[in-house]
């Protein structure tokens, strides 16, 4: 029950990551209630599909996508974004939920907004000094950002990693907030930041 409350948590903190984005509130939150939490290890860390661009190297496969109902957007909202998708994972003791956003065309936003929304909401201890972006830049592919922050999920004090990926072949974005504590908040940083993206 406790890992289900944080991966709902994570899925709540990047709906606001991307909500905010948009400048706008959600109506309620996003639930996933009914996706079992993956656990069981089956072999080695690989790269796991989260679709047919993004992967990330773990030892359990994502969950089934849940498409986010664009009807909970504020009507303002609506037309700046076509389709979100989201997926979560879980394995020693490190949660991940990652989100695509189809953005409308001619609709962009900046990372480094995205990021500082979710450091601002989800720090905690709360900071308004964000740490420094970590960039990466594919030429004619992607660029990305990512920041780690301290943050509490379920009364448990560990570390977020919080990477947003813009893609320069489509009007899309993918979010990653990965989460734990003790070494499993290292293990976090590293699944969200050794993203592959086709």
């Amino acid at each position: 029950m406790r890992k289900k409350w944080i991966l709902a948590s994570l899925v709540l903190a990047l709906a606001i990551m991307v909500a905010a984005k948009y400048g706008v509130q959600l109506v309620t939150r996003f639930q996933n209630d009914r996706q079992p939490v993956n656990q069981q290890i089956t072999g080695p860390a690989t790269l796991q599909p989260f679709d047919e661009r993004l992967s990330l190297r773990m030892p359990v496969a994502f969950g089934s996508p849940t498409e986010f109902p664009l009807g909970r957007l504020p009507v303002e909202a609506r037309g700046k974004v076509q389709k979100m998708v989201q997926r979560t994972a879980y394995f020693s003791g490190v949660y991940i939920v990652a989100m695509k956003v189809t953005n409308a065309p001619g609709t962009k936003g900046k990372i480094e907004d995205s990021l500082y929304n979710t450091f601002s909401r989800d720090a905690n201890p709360p900071s308004s000094n964000m740490p420094e972006i970590s960039w990466s830049y594919v030429n004619g592919v992607r660029e990305s950002g990512a920041v780690r922050f301290p943050a509490v999920f379920g009364n448990t004090k560990g570390q977020m990693t919080a990477v947003v990926i813009r893609s320069e072949t489509e009007d899309a974005l993918w979010c990653v907030n990965a989460w734990g504590s003790g070494k499993a908040a290292d293990l976090a940083e590293k699944t969200a930041r050794e993203f592959a993206l086709k």
